[in-house]
Formats: C-alpha cells, structure tokens, sequence
C-alpha cells in the first residue's frame, strides 16, 4: 500500500473527475487521482482527507472563503483610456480596503482562508491580504487556471479540478464542499454558479436532517460524521460592491434555504462594511471558540 502524502505548505492536490488520466511525476504532496469519474463521491472522500491532514497540521480549525471575480468590474461601455485606468485603480482600491476590513476581523482565528487559485480580482487580492495578515490560504482552481496561477507565496496549498473539458467554474463545486462560510464581494457568473452550489448543498441538509448552523462545541474536523454532515454552510454579501453580492437577498430558490444560508442583517457602517460582514459571519461560525 502507497504511503499517504503529507500534506504541507506549498503542496499541490490534482483532484481528476476525467474517465482516464495518465500517471506522471508530481511534486510531493500532490494527489494524483486516476478513479473515473462516476465515483465522485470517492474522489472527494480523498481530498477531504488530505485537506482534513493539511488542516490539522497546522491547527486549523474552520475554512472562511472569499468568492467573487477575477477580474475588475464596472468597466464595460468606456472607451476613454484615461478614464478606464483610473476606474480601474479606484475599484481595485475599493476592494483591496473591504477585503483588508473582512481579514483583520478574521485574522486572530485559527482557519484557512479559502479563495480561487489564480491571478486577479478578488482570488488574488484575499490571498495577498490573508498572507499578510498571517492566515493560512487554500486556491481552488480549474486545469484551466494552471497559465494563470498565483505565485507560491500567496497559497500555502493548492487545489486543482480536472475534467474532461477544462472550464472555468469546474472547480465551483469542489470551493462549495470544502468551505464552512463565504463571504461574497461582487462577482458574476462564476460567484454565481459557487453560490448555487452553496444552497444546493444546503437544501439537501434541511431535507434530510436537523440542521446546525455554524460551528458545534467540537472542532469541524474533528465532529462526528452525522453531526458534520448536518452542518449548514452561510453565505454573507458585502453589500454596495455589485453584482452577485448585491444581488443575493433577491435570488430566486426555495424560501427556507435562503433564510438559513444567507446572513442578511442590515450592515449600517459603510465605512467598515468589509469587517462587519466579517464580524456577522465570526459570530454565526462562533469563530470566538478557535481563537489563536
């Protein structure tokens, strides 16, 4: 029997959902699945694991993720290049300021900022802040992503989805299994399809047992399979920062899955809406409990 990989800082997970993969060299801590792809369900049983080891060697003990777009929105119908550029600069500063917000709220608990694995936008700028603010980062991305990468210094584990045709958004909903929060900035399509994802799972926990909202008095990976199994995931918008997250309280679907995923207390504070989106999502995950 193969040796399970350790799983450390600056390895990489190839999680294949392809029928055949070919075997090749990979660096240390990277699984290489070959199992096809009508066993999902196994597929995902092994990366839960690794990232289950990946979390308790470091002391981790939740996954906050950040969804939103890669790249820069609001830009669409200007010509002028002067101005594009300086719109450009503003929003980026806009975001990198609520984004810094969130993770300094964040930045005392014992988790894992979870974000999208490639350059620009909001995957890029959660990651930057996250470092520096000292958490640990986890990048999910589609094969696709692999000519547009974060450097090896923004994420400390790496998680890459094949398919048979690499797409953007493959990898929405290995990002929606593995969170227990998402903190939602902007976004379009591809925040959308990780949202989706997000109530689906959380649909079918209301259908099938009594839910728990947030965290337990035991550590998410160290709960019991029922009690884990039973556990909602919550979503909370920053609201004024457009598309999906602006969007959100509106969204279509069954009426009890939005009230129980969806955070939508009135965030009054604009000049600190990032921390206290933050501050509503510590409080539901009862984050006080995993403090550093």
């Amino acid at each position: 029997m193969a040796l399970k990989p350790r799983i450390s800082r600056g390895s990489t997970i190839v999680v294949s959902q392809t029928a055949h993969r070919e075997e090749k060299d990979t660096e240390p801590g990277t699984l290489a699945n070959t199992e096809r792809s009508d066993d999902k369900e196994a597929v995902f049983g092994t990366l839960t694991s690794l990232v289950n080891d990946f979390m308790e060697e470091y002391g981790l003990k939740r996954i906050v993720a950040f969804s939103g777009g890669s790249d820069e929105p609001g830009l669409e119908g200007i010509d002028d290049p002067g101005l594009k550029e300086h719109l450009k600069v503003a929003l980026h500063k806009k975001q990198e300021l609520i984004i810094g917000q969130a993770i300094s709220r964040l930045c005392s608990y014992r988790i894992a900022i979870l974000c999208g694995g490639t350059k620009g936008g909001v995957p890029e700028t959660t990651a930057l802040a996250a470092k520096a603010a000292g958490l640990s980062t986890i990048g999910v991305y589609p094969a696709r992503g692999r000519k547009h990468p974060l450097s090896p210094e923004a994420l400390d584990l790496r998680i890459c989805v094949e398919s048979e045709m690499s797409h953007w958004g493959d990898e929405s909903s290995v990002f929606a299994k593995l969170l227990d929060g998402v903190i939602v900035y902007g976004g379009s399509a591809g925040t959308l399809i990780e949202v989706a994802h997000v109530l689906k799972i959380n649909d079918a926990i209301l259908g099938k047992a009594q839910p728990i909202r947030g965290s337990t008095s035991q550590p998410r990976h160290a709960a019991g399979e029922a009690e884990e199994s039973a556990r909602l995931k919550l979503i909370v918008p920053i609201p004024g920062t457009g598309g999906v997250a602006d969007g959100l309280p509106f969204i279509w679907g069954k009426q009890k899955v939005r009230l129980a995923s969806i955070i939508q207390d009135n965030i009054q504070d604009q000049k600190n809406i990032g921390f206290r989106a933050a501050h509503l999502l510590a409080n539901r995950l009862h984050l006080d409990r995993h403090l550093k």
